[in-house]
């Protein structure tokens, strides 16, 4: 039996509150149970990291202004009102339950939408599974619900994402290519340029010798790039980087990964690229400032030179503006191009150079080799190493046959 207050119609305002390091949805300033509940269990049970949690929370967030504008509770959201909800998403209107026309807050593109719509399946199933309940939008195309319930109930939720959602917002993926490593070489140039004899301004107000910190803020952001770049890095994990995450004795770099990161911090291992290895350990005993915060173990070592959050973790739009700030010294495309996913993306053809599709999966944190088909370099990344097959000994033999080879060594 559920409990009366469940599923009661909601009511705005829609807000979320942070209690002891969980966000909740409340409504009419009551909490929203079934979907807080779904939230910590995403958490401590899917192993949810911090940035997809807050997607989750987002995804609920948007969810629940909808059934309080139309005056229902979440289990009471019929299909057609799902697909109202749907288009609403980006932009469209819809009509509330007495009959006016709203908009729900925010605006996004395709992408992002269909994206929602994907987490809100996720935290359905998670309340049907705890409450016995039915979401009756939540349906998948050929399967039917207990086929999907069975697959979920013996362990195959990722053959139950083999079903196509039948509630689905179309786009276009966009196109996300490797960033030439003479790209990246401008930034690195660009970086130093901008920021290499520069003193950030809360290393001016707070530093004990601000002139000692001439550069700091260079280096944090070249250890910031070297991670993207030779780590494979996604945009928000090397905010969370710690000491303790860098073996040096075995080589490795253990990044918070999606899906795996938890409560507990639990993080995957990659390659530790000395490149990365040196540029961390230089800025952690050489660049970062110290303060009472940050000097605890276990505190991420990437850390803002602002003077509003000195010292203090950087975020993943930190990373994102690191990158806005070098795109002029980019050629076109680039310029417009580039983005973290770029530097991640040339990693993996790199891996898939020397290390297989074993060793790529692998480093690239993957679940499974059907990750790899958006990661798959063209016959250009290959060529190099596919022409320097070819040794001197051949060369020599087909000239000798008449035929004029250049010698694949130079």
């Amino acid at each position: 039996m559920l409990p009366s207050a469940t599923f009661q119609p909601l009511s705005l305002p829609i807000e979320v509150v942070e209690i002891d390091g969980l966000p909740k949805i409340i409504s009419g300033h009551l909490p929203v149970t079934p979907l807080n509940m779904a939230l910590q269990r995403r958490r401590d049970s899917r192993g949810a990291t911090p940035p997809s949690l807050e997607s989750y929370t987002g995804a609920g967030l948007l969810y629940s202004e909808f059934a309080a504008h139309r005056g229902r509770a979440l289990i009471d959201v019929t299909d057609e009102e799902f697909r109202w909800f749907t288009r609403a998403l980006t932009g469209h209107p819809f009509i509330d339950g007495e009959g006016n026309q709203r908009q729900l807050s925010g605006s996004r593109g395709p992408r992002t939408a269909d994206k929602i719509i994907a987490l809100l399946y996720s935290l359905a199933a998670d309340m049907e599974e705890v409450y016995g309940v039915r979401f009756i939008w939540r349906r998948y195309i050929r399967a039917s619900q207990e086929l999907i319930d069975l697959l979920r109930a013996t362990g195959g939720r990722l053959r139950a994402k083999s079903f196509p959602r039948a509630h689905r917002v179309p786009y276009t993926p966009k196109q996300v290519l490797p960033l030439p490593d003479e790209q990246f070489d401008l930034m690195l140039l660009g970086a130093q340029q901008k920021w290499g004899g520069l003193i950030a301004e809360g290393d001016a107000k707070f530093a004990d010798d601000p002139e000692k910190q001439r550069g700091a803020l260079f280096h944090r952001n070249v250890t910031l790039l070297l991670i993207l770049r030779f780590e494979g890095a996604r945009r928000s994990e090397p905010t969370f980087i710690t000491l303790e995450d860098v073996d040096r004795k075995r080589s490795r770099l253990y990044l918070v990964t999606k899906g795996h990161g938890g409560p507990t911090g639990k993080k995957l291992p990659v390659l530790l690229h000395p490149y990365v290895e040196a540029a961390i350990w230089n800025y952690a005993t050489e660049c970062r400032p110290v303060t009472k915060e940050n000097s605890v173990a276990g505190y991420p070592v990437l850390v803002s030179h602002s003077t509003r959050n000195y010292g203090r973790q950087i975020s993943a739009q930190c990373v994102r503006k690191v990158i806005d700030e070098l795109r002029e010294f980019l050629t076109p495309p680039w310029d417009e191009r580039v983005s973290p996913h770029t530097l991640r993306h040339r990693y993996a053809v790199d891996l898939q150079k020397h290390a297989g599709e074993a060793g790529t999966v692998v480093n690239m944190r993957h679940a499974s080799f059907r990750s790899l088909d958006s990661y798959r370099g063209s016959i250009e990344d290959f060529a190099p190493e596919l022409i320097a097959t070819a040794d001197r000994r051949l060369t020599a033999m087909l000239t000798d046959f008449g035929l004029t080879v250049p010698d694949p060594s130079t």
